[in-house]
């Protein structure tokens, strides 16, 4: 692979990467504004979820894997790279 191309691949993975951080990001703050009873209350059965609850807490999941990766496959990139002998 050609300097260019490798070029092109660390703007790529780092465009993916930022996009990932964003997402998380808005994820996080939804889930920040839902009010989701995170606390088990005062009871035996815990504060109830609602389906839209479930719905925020995967997001935010998957958001974070998504974020992870993105940065392994950045970092990969930058690392494991060696420039053609020429």
């Amino acid at each position: 692979m050609g300097s260019r191309n490798h070029d092109r691949e660390l703007r790529q993975a780092r465009a993916a990467y930022i996009g990932a951080v964003r997402r998380f990001d808005q994820a996080l703050r939804r889930f920040d504004e839902s009010d989701i009873p995170m606390d088990p209350g005062p009871d035996r059965e815990p504060y109830p979820w609602t389906a839209h609850h479930v719905a925020l807490i995967l997001e935010l999941r998957d958001s974070i894997i998504v974020v992870a990766n993105a940065r392994r496959e950045w970092d990969h990139l930058r690392r494991e790279w060696f420039p053609p002998h020429g």
